[in-house]
């Protein structure tokens, strides 16, 4: 009796060996291969990504994702016009650019990651600069790709600054957190993460003074995809931001696993930036339209301002409305435009 129980236990463990190992590759066979590229190098804003495909959140859409850094929203932007990758990670101001400017207009983005700009005023503490009025007479530190952007003079212009009251010192390549710090401009025009949280690390800092909370807003990082892919792929669309939300719900409730998993992703990365993303990004995901909105929902008002403002100071040509770059369509449980 023992012997034909043994014998009969162990050939059914063989056989569902066998089955499952059979099984496996049939499963995996059945996953919509997706190639995802960033915006930038991965960094902490990007942890979702990475725990959606660590913890299976793709996998459970049916999805095998592929993530690919990126060389900046432009690069991104080529190469989903190109149909080198399925689904990018391009600012939405970038790509309202790209339409009117290169004919991207068969690209749209159905999703806002970073919704509030970190562009600020950085200045250290006890300079004075505290309200935008207090820039006038200053000495500001920028780099040309700032000050050709349009938006410091759209900022000046939204709160009654004289911008000709201002003395602009050209500098690239990071050079002018060196010179705030040593005294050489009184305020630099940045990101408040992480160039402030840089200079902050060697001298106090005042609370940087975000445009955003100042009338100008650019929206950032979005997912964009081709109109014909997610024509052909809704459910893979839809499935993404879905392990995606999830996924971001991860990142908060454990930020030190999604860090764990970042950095065994790209153990290239500096740990300790990494953490500081994680930790600070939420901030600049919602804006005052979208509060209380879902992660990634995206206020049709919002996307009219940063048109405006591209038209006006970005000399961009007018014409592009919310819905040409952007439709709330496909995110997880709204499917409303």
């Amino acid at each position: 009796m023992t012997r034909h129980f043994l014998r009969k236990t162990t050939a059914l463990v063989a056989t569902a060996v066998f089955c499952s190992a059979s099984l496996a590759p049939a499963l995996a066979d059945d996953l919509q291969e997706v190639k995802l590229r960033l915006a930038w190098i991965a960094g902490g804003v990007d942890a979702p990504f990475f725990v959606a495909d660590e913890k299976g959140f793709f996998e459970a859409e049916g999805l095998d994702v592929e993530i690919v850094d990126g060389n900046g929203s432009t690069g991104t932007i080529q190469a989903i016009g190109n149909g080198d990758f399925d689904i990018g990670i391009a600012g939405l101001g970038a790509l309202a650019q790209a339409q009117q400017a290169a004919g991207a207009d068969n690209i749209i983005a159905v999703a806002g990651l970073l919704q509030k700009d970190p562009t600020s005023i950085i200045s250290l503490e006890g300079s004075g600069i505290v309200t935008p009025k207090d820039i006038e007479g200053k000495r500001m530190g920028t780099d040309a790709g700032n000050l050709e952007d349009g938006m410091i003079r759209a900022f000046a212009e939204a709160n009654d600054v004289d911008f000709d009251k201002i003395e602009v010192i050209v500098i690239n390549g990071g050079g002018d957190r060196v010179a705030l710090l040593k005294g050489d401009v009184d305020f630099i025009n940045g990101w408040a993460n992480p160039d402030g949280d840089k200079v902050a690390a060697i001298r106090p800092i005042e609370e940087p003074m975000l445009f955003a909370d100042h009338g100008v807003n650019i929206l950032g990082s979005s997912v964009i995809v081709r109109k014909d892919y997610l024509a052909e792929n809704e459910d893979v669309v839809s499935g993404f931001l879905t392990a995606l939300v999830k996924a971001k719900a991860d990142v908060e409730a454990d930020p030190e696993t999604a860090h764990e998993i970042m950095m065994e992703a790209r153990p290239d990365s500096d740990p300790e930036q990494i953490m500081n993303d994680i930790n600070v990004m939420p901030k600049y995901e919602h804006t005052e339209a979208t509060l209380g909105k879902p992660y990634g929902w995206v206020a049709p008002e919002d996307i009219e301002l940063t048109i405006s403002l591209l038209e006006q100071y970005g000399n961009m040509a007018p014409g592009l409305t919310p819905g040409d770059i952007y439709t709330n369509a496909y995110q997880p449980g709204l499917g409303t435009n």
